[in-house]
């Protein structure tokens, strides 16, 4: 009875005891469920012991609402004795009811400590998910490209990185071997890796819903691209480090769009893509990209045995495999599918037949077609233009493994009306031309050839090209370039308007071309004939481009003089072709080079081409004539090229009816020219036209030199003195308008400065480029004492060549900063009284160095004399040193070198050790040379030896220096 008096007297107590109570627990349970949403944005759910608690004090909540609503009086929180108005037994009952629930509500807040309030429902998130591939370990370049990419990864200043390539080469399979490479040893590097599955046709939604699945993430598709990125985004921000690999990209991604974090919302987020297009990564703001090359010979053969079996092993099998494995020319996708379908074929008939093919570029097997050229396609079919996809196409006119001349290329689509050039210089139309090349380079369309100035395709690019040129028939692109045949037709298909038939071996041409009426490009040069029928050219009026150039003609036919649509001629390297007939007729021509021929005289009417805008009459050591008034008639001219031509512009010649130097100051387009002069009388006084002029060449010699000697990069005005006696001849005028200067074998005093004080030559503040060849005179390059107020302030390379007396590049001190600050590179060779090549004096001066370079220099024992600590060469990457045979170190002091890359060192037998900056230089990236020296050095320790060893390359003395055979 007692207990019961005290139940019910504790009732009111307990109400209130609930009434504090519950907004702690209702407290508790609105974090919880506010965690459970967020969990659940990230893809997870709460575990099973919090849904329970849920539950629980959801169920108390409401029975504690419930006995409150009932016993509170409408709104104060006392409790009346009188309200109740029910019996003894009923208030016992709720009195106990009250007490239990207190008790359950404490119990839920007292438990409500969970380590764990959601957890992922499916599986847990991998880092990263390995992916099946061939292992690239064998090959020495992809792994050094591995390599290369773990360090960009690894470097935080490294946010976006790119590996491109042309199609097939193997990105996506480099890429995910570093996939896996990061599976397997560096996991920790990032908190997870996402890979993204782009395509040709970009579709948004479809990388972010790749990217959801792998943060399992539910995404709807009837959300906006900007919700479902906002969504991303606030998932990908709750990891620390991000990798996104992004494959096959073929246009820019805008990452902020997707919902990629970027910048500084996102530091340690990064980005690595793999694209056929350089313009991608410009467009995308890459900070490193890679570009991934063919294989090599032996690469190559490897995977091309393991693609084709066992067969390739048989001996009579085994050659013809080979020559397979080289038409594809290292291009992985190329190598794998010819060498599956090839796969156990035991039949020597069926190899010969598949190199046939190969050589007509033919896809003989379905799989060639389907698995390499549409693929390879693609590239050509996203070209912009219909202008690009042509420059494209007329490629492959030419052979296969060809080096084409870009300046020669883009004169045919200016020819042909590709790049229009009306109302446009010369210049401007070759920029756009440039332009255009860069575009074809940057998608992997077009590489860079062999000699500088070329580009060529991949061979199988190239096969490509003739296969799309059979579909694409509007363009009419007929390429027989290249192979042995020894006979023309004598009809063409309709369709065909840019022909070739370039180094075909051919030694006849046919009598006429007929139905050939629609024919705009023909290619002829580097074949063996001797004579064009009168009659070949009499049905091809509408014929723009003519090539004839390296072949046996001696004379050309009359119904040459028919094609008055004719654009550009080619006769270069015509070795027989003695004379020309009048031209006059060809009153449309724009181009016309005559290089390399054996011509007497120019033609009669040559001066009514009113239109020509170049003249190529470059190595004619015959030509000693041309009547006045041609040159002076061709009034658009602006590129004449005469250098290493026999005939002499000197206007004191005194011969009557023929071409004087006045003639090419009356031309008034005239912007580039290239011509030698016996002395520089001529431009005394014309140092304002020689400005106005965009480039030059120009040789001051005594006599013709048909020499290759330094031909000029893009863009200078070169001046070549010859044997000229510097303190005779006025060339001031001349000097102060050039921007690159060779002496070669001339006359003079001790010292370059003092020369120029004495002749007024102003410093030659313009020259960025000088060469200094067989002048014997010479003992110091610049003098203290004769420089003012500079010399030589904008100097970037310099080349000291057979200099026998030699002493010194700067003799004395002089103003810091002023005097060679600009200096880039620097080549000395063949100087035996030299004692150093940066002295002193002159470390103070050429803070700018980034290469140096020296050969067979007997007396240097010692490369840069150090100085005081603060002058470290700080842009200094190259050095090259070679036949030293007295050299000890490369540096005085203890030099700071942070950005070196290379050193190569051959046949220095006492140099014993290299630079510590060698062993420090994060930049260093290869060490090349002899491997009997290598042997020999002496290191500070082993670990100084071990982490140079892996960057060394042992290399034989092949390397050829710029000035070595400028004599």
């Amino acid at each position: 009875m007692f207990l019961r008096i005290e139940t019910l007297e504790s009732f009111f107590d307990n109400i209130k005891d609930l009434q504090e109570e519950m907004p702690i627990l209702t407290s508790q349970k609105m974090v919880i469920e506010e965690d459970i949403n967020l969990g659940k944005l990230e893809g997870k759910f709460p575990t099973r012991q919090v849904e329970e608690w849920l539950q629980k004090a959801r169920k108390a909540e409401n029975e504690v609402n419930q006995l409150l609503d009932v016993h509170l009086d409408g709104g104060n929180d006392r409790y009346h004795r009188s309200s109740l108005n029910c019996s003894m037994c009923y208030n016992y009952k709720q009195s106990k009811r009250a007490a239990q629930m207190l008790d359950e509500v404490k119990l839920l807040i007292n438990s409500c400590n969970f380590q764990t309030l959601v957890a992922d429902k499916r599986s847990p998130f991998k880092a990263v998910e390995k992916m099946p591939v061939p292992s690239l370990m064998v090959q020495k370049a992809a792994s050094d490209i591995l390599r290369r990419l773990l360090g960009f990864l690894n470097n935080d200043k490294v946010k976006n990185i790119a590996v491109w390539g042309m199609g097939g080469v193997g990105k996506t399979t480099l890429v995910r071997n570093l996939n896996n490479e990061l599976f397997s040893s560096l996991s920790e590097s990032f908190n997870m890796v996402i890979w993204v599955q782009v395509s040709k046709e970009l579709d948004l939604r479809v990388i972010q819903f790749q990217i959801a699945e792998r943060l399992k993430l539910d995404l709807e598709e009837a959300e906006t691209t900007r919700r479902r990125a906002n969504r991303l985004r606030q998932r990908l921000m709750t990891k620390d480090k991000l990798l996104f690999i992004l494959d096959d990209v073929w246009e820019k991604i805008d990452l902020e769009v997707v919902g990629i974090p970027q910048g500084e919302d996102h530091p340690c987020c990064k980005v690595l893509l793999t694209t056929r297009f350089f313009d991608v990564c410009r467009e995308m703001m890459i900070d490193e990209a890679v570009k991934v090359n063919v294989l090599g010979q032996q690469d190559a053969w490897k995977l091309f045995a393991e693609s084709a079996g066992n067969v390739v092993s048989l001996p009579h099998i085994e050659p013809l495999a080979r020559e397979i494995s080289r038409e594809c020319c290292g291009l992985p996708l190329a190598i794998k599918t010819l060498g599956r379908s090839m796969r156990e074929t035991t039949k020597i008939e069926l190899w010969k037949n598949a190199i046939c093919q190969l050589r007509k570029s033919s896809p003989f097997f379905k799989s060639i077609e389907n698995e390499v050229f549409v693929p390879l396609s693609l590239s050509y079919v996203s070209l912009k233009s219909m202008v690009l996809q042509q420059c494209f196409l007329y490629c492959c006119l030419y052979p296969e493994n060809y080096s084409i001349k870009v300046s020669e290329l883009i004169q045919c689509w200016i020819a042909e009306g590709l790049i229009d050039d009306n109302h446009q210089t010369i210049e401007e139309s070759f920029n756009n031309g440039i332009a255009l090349v860069e575009i074809l380079k940057d998608a992997c369309l077009l590489d860079h050839g062999e000699a500088i100035g070329t580009v060529k395709m991949h061979d199988v690019i190239r096969d490509v090209a003739i296969w799309l040129s059979q579909r694409e028939v509007e363009f009419g692109f007929f390429s027989q370039s290249g192979s042995s045949l020894p006979d023309m037709p004598n009809k063409l298909h309709k369709s065909y308007t840019r022909v070739s038939f370039m180094r075909r071996t051919l030694t006849k041409l046919p009598d006429c071309l007929r139905d050939s009426s629609g024919l705009t490009v023909l290619f002829l040069q580097g074949n063996h004939f001797k004579k064009i029928p009168d009659e070949f050219f009499k049905e091809l009026g509408a014929l723009r481009v003519l090539n004839l150039s390296d072949t046996k003609i001696t004379s050309l036919p009359s119904s040459l003089l028919q094609l008055h649509e004719l654009r550009a001629l080619f006769l270069g390297d015509c070795c027989s072709l003695e004379n020309l007939p009048p031209l006059d007729a060809l009153y449309k021509l724009q181009v016309l080079d005559l290089s390399r021929t054996p011509l007497r005289k120019l033609p009669k009417g040559m001066g009514k081409l009113k239109n020509l805008s170049e003249l190529n009459l470059s190595h004619t050591p015959c030509l000693e004539n041309i009547e006045a008034g041609i040159i002076s008639g061709l009034s658009s001219l602006e590129i004449l090229d005469m250098s290493f031509s026999a005939f002499n512009w000197d206007s004191n010649c005194g011969v009557e009816q023929r071409a004087t130097f006045d003639e090419l100051l009356s031309l008034d387009r005239l912007s580039v020219l290239h011509i030698r002069l016996d002395t520089a009388n001529c431009l005394a006084s014309r140092s304002a036209w020689l400005k106005m002029l965009r480039r030059f060449n120009i040789q001051i010699s005594p006599r013709p030199r048909d020499s290759d000697y330094l031909l000029d990069r893009c863009d200078e005005k070169r001046v070549i003195l010859r044997g000229v006696n510097l303190l005779q001849e006025d060339l001031e005028g001349l000097l102060s308008s050039a921007s690159a200067l060779d002496f070669v074998t001339c006359a003079g005093t001790s010292g370059l400065s003092e020369i120029a004080h004495a002749r007024h030559w102003c410093g030659l503040v313009s020259l960025k480029s000088l060469t200094i060849t067989n002048c014997d005179w010479l003992k110091s390059l610049v003098n203290a004492e004769f420089i003012k107020p500079t010399m030589l302030p904008n100097l970037e390379h310099l080349v000291l060549n057979r200099l026998k007396n030699l002493e010194a590049i700067l003799d004395g001190i002089v103003p810091k900063g002023g005097c060679l600050g600009k200096l880039k590179s620097i080549e000395v060779l063949y100087c035996p009284r030299l004692l150093t090549v940066i002295s002193y004096s002159l470390l103070r001066q050429v803070q700018n160095i980034e290469e140096i370079k020296v050969r067979g220099c007997e007396r240097i024992k010692c490369i840069v004399k150090g100085g005081v600590l603060n002058e470290t060469l700080p842009h200094l990457k190259l050095i090259e040193i070679r036949d030293m045979v007295e050299l000890r170190a490369v540096c005085s002091s203890i030099p700071a070198w942070p950005n070196l890359e290379l050193i190569e060192v051959s046949k220095c037998p006492m140099l014993k050790k290299l630079p510590r900056s060698v062993c420090s230089s994060a930049s260093m990236t290869e060490i090349r040379g002899d491997l009997r020296w290598w042997n020999r050095l002496i290191w500070e320790d082993d670990m100084s030896k071990s982490i140079v060893q892996r960057r060394f390359q042992a290399c034989l003395d092949n390397a050829s220096f710029t000035g070595e055979d400028s004599r």
